[in-house]
């Protein structure tokens, strides 16, 4: 994608491929901030849901089974 972005008509500058690479970050910075946002939120709610006793209805290999939908599971970054 680069050979499209760092054209060089657009030399030395290269205002294009800098803009787009500059945002390409930004928005890699914004999905990472709302992506630990989120898996903040769910341990949470899986916390509490944990301490309510939510994990007695099951077996141990039900809890396996679910995967990251059991309230056992934590996601990490």
């Amino acid at each position: 994608m680069a050979s499209n972005f760092y054209r060089s008509t657009d030399a030395p500058r290269y205002i294009l491929g800098h803009g787009l690479e500059i945002g390409f970050i930004c928005m890699g910075t914004v999905a990472l901030v709302i992506q630990v946002l989120s898996y903040r939120r769910i341990n949470k709610q899986r916390e509490i849901a944990l301490a309510q006793g939510e994990a007695e209805r099951y077996t141990p290999e039900e809890l396996g089974d679910l995967g990251d939908k059991a309230v056992t599971f934590r996601y990490t970054l």
